[in-house]
């Protein structure tokens, strides 16, 4: 069997599946957040590694050790930084990626380095995550010269197998690698009084870190001695168990934000300010990852606003087909936390309200302008050469009916849905049965491995909402 674990933000997720993609078992733990007074997100490693073994040990247990445990494979949130001394002891808490405290940082450094010196050193329009940390941190004094720099995911691995390694996304997501470089961006490590011994090791995607410990073995009922994978980011890992491994693929993570993991045959430019851009886990292809801020969290609001916020499933699919397609008319500009852009003077706004408009219409409206918004970040891809064949929704709206078919008909494109959920750890299964197949590719792995699916291609609707998408263009 392979592990594939997810030490995501809130939970740490493990799951354990044969090799030809079938899920054995599957356990989760959760994990602290922890806020400062002056907008600090921090986290205790310690609790992660706490949760991660027991993750691990609850699903091994629930295996009930039918075959036995191979090999580990494991993602991570992106970004989170954890300090160390010279001895590799953890200096304080980790500072999550959600963390505000770098940003005044991060905006010095845009206005003396510039938007183009950042998309040629890291592949990102600005600075973000490590890099306004660790400037805090210097001018806060709270990092000496001696001390290293470490994310969450390769502490984790270290804990595992006693080698601290990670690879090229997670780097890419702590904002230090370049990615035309294949390494840590030299010149930025000089501005940040860095160099890469201070960093964890960088390892291939298909290189074992290292093999999983006794102390380790005994506490979690794994086999001591198996290979353990670097760390790689959560969403290259989703990319994996989504099979989105070849160039044209775009991922769609239909969460509280939808965020599109995008896959490309060539290095090119963010095709947007917010895009991270870097090596996808397969090789010879590269990734862009871009948050639409909003999504789940816009639906959410419009359930809570008409007094249904309980209404998810089946529920919810027979209230988006109570009303028809266009909704009478009725249009929702979703854009409810970020403006788009710095010259839109409301961030989001219902138009062509009437009488006869009720609950339902403002739901499924907000499903449509979320199509919309998506069908817009694609023609931003395609302005900028980076090719778009067909998307795969991840998250609970890949187990809607009439969801998939909306973002079908408005994107013109077809939308295979998984079944499959804990995407980012199935994912790091898939790395795991890579350290054991090294003369396989990965992305043959990951169509081997990959579970059910559905696809649902455009359909009657389309020139509906193929004049929706250029009013809604129009409007933006």
């Amino acid at each position: 069997m392979l592990l594939g674990l997810d030490l995501g933000t809130t939970n740490v997720k493990a799951v354990l599946t044969r090799r030809n993609g079938g899920v054995v078992a599957r356990a989760s733990a959760p994990v602290r957040l922890y806020h400062t007074p002056d907008g600090g997100t921090e986290q205790d490693i310690d609790e992660i590694w706490a949760a991660t073994r027991s993750a691990i040990g609850e699903c091994v247990a629930a295996a009930e050790a039918s075959e036995p445990v191979e090999a580990v494979g494991v993602s991570s949130q992106g970004g989170a930084l954890q300090v160390l001394d010279q001895h590799g002891r953890p200096q304080g808490r980790v500072i999550s990626w959600l963390d505000t405290r770098g940003r005044p940082y991060d905006e010095a450094l845009n206005d003396e380095l510039g938007r183009e010196w950042f998309i040629a050193h890291v592949g990102h329009a600005g600075s973000r995550l490590a890099i306004g940390q660790i400037e805090r941190l210097r001018h806060e004094r709270a990092l000496p010269a001696e001390a290293r720099i470490a994310f969450v995911g390769d502490m984790i691995v270290g804990r595992l197998c006693e080698h601290a390694a990670h690879d090229a996304t997670s780097l890419s997501l702590g904002m230090l690698y370049n990615p035309s470089q294949h390494r840590a961006d030299p010149d930025l490590l000089a501005r940040l009084q860095l160099d890469e011994a201070h960093l964890p090791a960088l390892f291939s995607p298909r290189a074992a870190a290292g093999r999983l410990t006794g102390s380790v073995a005994r506490d979690t009922g794994l086999p001591a001695g198996i290979p353990v994978s670097p760390a790689v980011h959560d969403q290259y890992a989703a990319a994996l168990g989504a099979n989105v491994t070849h160039a044209g693929d775009v991922m769609v993570g239909t969460g509280t934000a939808w965020v599109l993991l995008l896959v490309s045959p060539t290095l090119e430019p963010p095709i947007a300010n917010r895009s991270f851009v870097c090596t996808h886990l397969v090789e010879k292809l590269y990734g862009q990852i871009l948050s639409m801020y909003t999504g789940g969290s816009a639906l959410s609001w419009s359930l809570e606003l008409t007094g249904q916020d309980n209404c998810s499933g089946d529920a919810l699919d027979a209230l988006f087909e109570s009303v028809p397609a266009g909704c009478d008319g009725m249009r929702v500009q979703p854009h409810f936390v970020t403006p788009v852009r710095a010259n839109l003077a409301n961030a989001g706004y219902i138009s062509g309200v009437r009488l006869q408009h009720g609950k339902a219409h403002l739901v499924r409206a907000v499903l449509e302008g979320l199509a919309c918004e998506l069908a817009r970040y694609l023609d931003f891809a395609r302005a900028a050469n980076v090719p778009v064949h067909g998307l795969v929704l991840c998250g609970a709206a890949a187990r809607s009916r009439v969801t998939p078919q909306i973002i079908a008909d408005v994107t013109d494109l077809p939308v295979t849905c998984l079944v499959e959920h804990d995407t980012s750890a199935f994912g790091a299964a898939i790395l795991a049965r890579g350290l054991l197949e090294l003369d396989a590719p990965l992305q043959a792995i990951a169509a081997d491995m990959q579970a059910g699916t559905r696809t649902v291609a455009p359909g009657p609707q389309h020139d509906l909402y193929t004049a929706l998408l250029e009013e809604y263009l129009d409007a933006t």
